[in-house]
C-alpha cells in the first residue's frame, strides 16, 4: 500500500513539474510572437519618393494670357512618415504691358529647398495612415535677367521727360516660405492635396535701382510678402519592403494545452 501511495505521489509531482515547465515555455513563446508582431508594424526609415506637379500654377498660366506664367514640380522623400525633405523646381516668367505703355519682360528657372513635418501621429495598434498634415518651410532662389521698356523719366530741373529702356538687367533673388497643407492618398500611391504659402523676400533692391516687377518662383514683387495656394497631384514610388504589411500579419498559432501533450506522450510510451 505504501508503495502504491509513493508511486502516485511521484506521478503527481512529475505531472506538476511538467505542467509548470510547459506553461513557462508557452508564456515565453507568446511573448516572442507578440514582439515579432509589434516589430512588423513599425514604420520603416525610408518610405519612398513622391513626384508631384502643381495644377493651380499651370491653370492660372493659361488664364493669364501670357502676362504671368509658372510651371513647377517637386521631388519629396518620406522618412519615418514624419520628416519629408523636398526639392521644388520650375520655370516662370512675365510679359506685362501697363496702361502707361511700360513693358516688363523676364523668364527663368527657379528652385526651392525645404522640409515638411507630418503632424499626424501613427498609432501602434492600428494600420499606419498614408495621409499627411504638413507644416514646413522653404528657401527659394532665382537668378534671372529682365527688361523694362518705355519708362518715362521727368527732369525736375530742366523740365520735360524722356523714355528710357533698361535691357538685360541681371539680379538674384532669395526668399523664404512658410508652408501649411494636407495630402491625401486618393488611389494607391496617387496623392492629391493643397498647400498655403507665405513668401517673404530676403534680398531686396537698393534705393534708386530699377526693381523687377515679377520674380520667377516668387511672384509679383510688391515689396511685401506674397500668399499663394498650390494644388498638387503626385505619384509615390516605394521601394520593395522586406517587412510584412499590417494587413498580412497572421495571428499566433493556437496553443496546445499541456494536458494534451502529456496524454500524447503517455500513449507513445505505452
Amino acid at each position: 500500500m505504501s508503495k502504491i501511495l509513493k508511486y502516485i505521489s511521484s506521478l503527481i509531482l512529475c505531472f506538476v513539474v511538467v505542467y509548470s515547465v510547459q506553461a513557462q515555455k508557452t508564456k515565453t513563446e507568446a511573448k516572442t510572437k507578440t514582439k515579432i508582431v509589434a516589430d512588423t508594424i513599425k514604420t520603416p526609415l525610408f518610405n519612398g519618393i513622391t513626384v508631384q506637379g502643381d495644377l493651380i500654377s499651370a491653370a492660372s498660366s493659361m488664364l493669364s494670357s501670357g502676362e504671368t506664367y509658372s510651371y513647377e514640380g517637386a521631388l519629396q522623400a518620406d522618412f519615418k512618415h514624419k520628416y519629408l525633405p523636398v526639392l521644388e523646381f520650375g520655370y516662370a516668367g512675365a510679359d506685362k504691358l501697363t496702361s502707361d505703355n511700360i513693358g516688363f519682360k523676364t523668364n527663368a528657372l527657379f528652385g526651392r529647398l525645404g522640409l515638411d513635418f507630418n503632424l499626424i501621429s501613427q498609432k501602434k495598434d492600428k494600420k499606419p495612415t498614408t495621409n499627411l498634415f504638413l507644416v514646413g518651410f522653404r528657401l527659394g532662389m532665382s537668378k534671372f535677367n529682365y527688361n523694362i521698356t518705355n519708362v518715362s523719366i521727368t527732369d525736375d530741373y530742366w523740365g520735360g521727360s524722356q523714355a528710357m529702356l533698361y535691357n538685360n538687367l541681371s539680379t538674384t533673388k532669395i526668399w523664404y516660405e512658410i508652408v501649411v497643407g494636407i495630402r491625401v492618398e486618393v488611389i494607391k500611391n496617387i496623392f492629391m492635396g493643397w498647400t498655403v504659402r507665405s513668401k517673404s523676400l530676403l534680398s531686396k533692391d537698393a534705393d534708386g535701382n530699377v526693381t523687377p516687377w515679377y520674380i520667377p518662383g516668387f511672384g509679383i514683387n510688391n515689396g511685401k510678402s506674397n500668399t499663394v495656394i498650390n494644388y498638387t497631384i503626385g505619384y509615390k514610388f516605394q521601394l520593395p519592403s522586406k517587412r510584412k504589411s499590417f494587413g498580412s500579419i497572421k495571428k499566433p498559432n493556437a496553443e496546445i494545452k499541456p494536458e494534451t501533450k502529456l496524454k500524447n506522450n503517455n500513449q507513445q510510451t505505452k
